[in-house]
This record gives C-alpha cells, structure tokens and sequence, in this order.
C-alpha cells in the first residue's frame, strides 16, 4: 500500500513515479516488445544506440521510466540522465560524469542509488563467502582485466577496494570521486591514488568501456544509460550543439564496432529534434545520416527495428484505460466506490485540462495530475454539485 500511495502523491506533484510505473502502462504493445527485445540484446553481449521519437503526450517519459525498471528488475545497471541547459552532451566526460551519478540497481536489501552502494555490495558479498583467498584472487582478476582498457581506472579502483576492506573511508572516498569523474581533484589527493591526471575527453569513452565490463564481471548482465528532453540541445550555442550530435555519432560508431559490449543507450526526443534542418539532427549530417529518415507507413504498418521508434500521441481510449488504473488504486486507498461513470469522469478531466493547455498539447502528466485533483476532490465532497449532476446522468 505504501508504494500505491507513493505512485499517487508522485502523480499529485505532476512527477512520473520512481517505480511502479509498468502498472500504469497502457497500449504500446510493440514498443514494449521492443524493448524488451533491446534489453536482452544488450544482455547477450550487445550494443544499441535508440531513439524514441513523439510529440508531448507520446509518453516518452513513461516508456523510458518503463524501459528502466524491466531492467533493473532483470539485474541490469541503469542510469536515468535528463538532458538540460547544464548538461548539454557535449563533452565527453561530461556524460561519463553525469552517468556515473546517476546509477540504480537492484539490490537484495533495496535499490542502490551509487557507485559506492553498488561495489560495497559486491565486496560485502565476497568478504561473505568466508573465503578471501578466492575473494582477492576474483579482485585481483578483475583488475588485470580493466588493466586492458585504462591503467589508472583499474589502479584507482584497486586503491579503493583496499581502502575500503581496511576501513579508510577518507582514501576510499577520494578514489571513489575520482572514478565518478571529479575534475576539481587536487594534485595531493591524487598523489594518494598514485595518478596524475584525472577522466577528461580524451580517455572518458575508454573509461567507461572498463566500467560496463567491470560491472559485467561483477555479476550484472549490462549497463542501459537512458537520455530524456533530447530537444533541449537544440537549444545549445552552435559550436556546442554540434559537438553534442558528434558525440551521439561516436557513441553510434564505438556500438556498432563492437567496442562497448553489454550496453545500451536510448535518447528521447520530440520530432522537432529529428526534423529541424537548421538545429536538429539534421544539421549534422554524420549523425543523421547514421540514424537515418523515419520510414513511416499506414497506422497498422510499424517498423520497431529501426534505429528511431515513432511513438504516438496518446488517444481517448488511452487515457480511458489509464483512468482506470489509477482509479483503482486511488479507491483502494481512499476506501470509497467512485459512484460516477469513468467515462464521465474523463470527459470531465479533458475538459479542465483543456483550461491549462493550448490546443492539442494535452500530455499524460497534466492528465494525471488533474485526474489526481478531481478524485481527491470527489472523495472528500461527494455532494459538490458537478459530481451529483454526473450520478443523476449516469441514472
């Protein structure tokens, strides 16, 4: 019940749930097929780059909310990053960074949140197998494997897993914002952690490939990073946009060669982001050309496989189903029978929101969050003359 109320009081404050969200799920058939096709591609060893294409009110949001949770419930490593004005993709270790803190797993006593909850898990795991002699030789081989991709990554690594079985929190601290891809490092700290330098554009993208297999050998089958409000980088200076869309083509190049095995990347953007020829991807024409024109047929005729996923505004019928769900959990909760017809109360909330927006730009989040208020509303004051008038039609 505890997690139902958190859902509402989420959808109350116009924010998608942190979970739960695959109970609100409605239609959307093939893109969930979809994704769990790319899922699973990425835990067979492969490596995706996606796109969800819709205009507000496609549920992008959702589908990248829903996409995370399968995923963390499958044993994978997911960073959810929103695309803003202080974060615009255009520096490497810039995305290294944003995605180092903003990791989730799923993990027997609760869901991890960083860097350090996830490793201390697995060096609690092997301190309790009882045996620290194949504990350190698993250490140890994992090292030698990271040594492939970056020294210092796997030497900084190795400093914080000694510092955090001998209980130095201050070293295993300071290793742990190196590895995250603090820039404002000081030159005794990383004395400390025997390196000179720090992740910068030039080694980030190899530094990561060391921490999706490293997170591979712990046990987990991959490492899914999603990007949302992909738009807001047409917003960006041009010098830094264009950067942007290059980084978007390496990260589709390393993926095809095969050089970043066991992840995956989806970014969600309006069709704005796609088509504008002077802003958009079109602009560069080494990332669209990779990405490739929407082929679009009639409405029974999808194509999921292309590298951008097309996804339709929600319907009326849409909105209907999620009303039911949502009113179901609200009753549950609240302990009361609605007493009107959901259709009623649905026209109702297209109505109010109709007040809020311009023509056509109803999204699911102004829908929820009114239907949120409207059912509040009729709970405590069944009587209120709208709601009467609805009982005496429905009669």
């Amino acid at each position: 019940m505890k997690h139902k109320d958190q859902l509402l009081n989420a959808l109350r404050m116009g924010v998608i749930p942190s979970s739960d969200v695959q109970t609100l799920m409605v239609g959307k058939r093939k893109e969930k097929e979809e994704v769990a096709n790319f899922i699973q591609t990425v835990g067979r060893g492969g490596s995706q780059v996606r796109f969800f294409n819709g205009p507000y009110g496609s549920g992008k949001t959702f589908m990248l909310k829903y996409l995370s949770e399968v995923a963390l419930s499958q044993n994978y490593i997911v960073a959810n990053i929103p695309i803003h004005s202080g974060f615009g993709f255009s520096k490497l270790d810039g995305i290294y960074t944003n995605v180092m803190n903003h990791l989730s797993v799923r993990l027997d006593d609760g869901k991890g949140s960083s860097f350090e909850r996830i490793f201390d898990y697995w060096i609690d795991n092997l301190k309790a197998s009882g045996n620290m002699s194949d504990a350190t030789r698993s250490i140890y081989s994992v090292i030698k494997d990271l040594n492939d991709y970056n020294s210092s990554f796997s030497n900084v690594l190795l400093t914080y897993i000694r510092a955090k079985i001998n209980n130095d929190f201050d070293l295993a601290n300071t290793a742990a914002a190196w590895i995250k891809g603090d820039q404002n490092m000081s030159y005794q700290l990383k004395k400390q952690l025997k390196v000179k330098g720090s992740v910068d554009k030039e080694n980030a993208l190899d530094i990561f490939k060391g921490f999706v297999r490293l997170m591979h050998l712990m046990g987990y089958k991959g490492v899914i990073v999603t990007f949302d409000e992909a738009e807001l980088i047409m917003q960006q200076r041009v010098d830094i946009r264009l950067k942007a869309y290059g980084n978007m083509r390496q990260l589709i190049d390393s993926s095809g060669m095969g050089e970043l095995d066991y992840c995956g990347f989806i970014f969600a953007g309006t069709p704005e982001f796609f088509e504008n020829e002077e802003k958009g991807v079109k602009s560069y024409q080494a990332l669209y050309q990779r990405i490739g024109e929407l082929i679009k047929g009639s409405a029974d005729v999808v194509n999921m496989r292309q590298p951008v996923i097309e996804l339709k505004k929600f319907t009326k019928e849409d909105y209907t189903e999620l009303s039911h769900k949502v009113i179901k959990i609200h009753q549950e909760i609240g302990g009361y029978e609605l007493g009107v017809p959901i259709e009623y109360m649905v026209n109702l909330v297209m109505l109010e929101s109709s007040k809020l927006i311009k023509e056509d730009g109803l999204t699911i989040r102004i829908y929820l969050k009114k239907l949120l208020e409207l059912l509040d509303l009729l709970k405590d004051n069944p009587d209120l003359p709208i709601f009467k008038a609805m009982r005496r039609r429905s009669d």
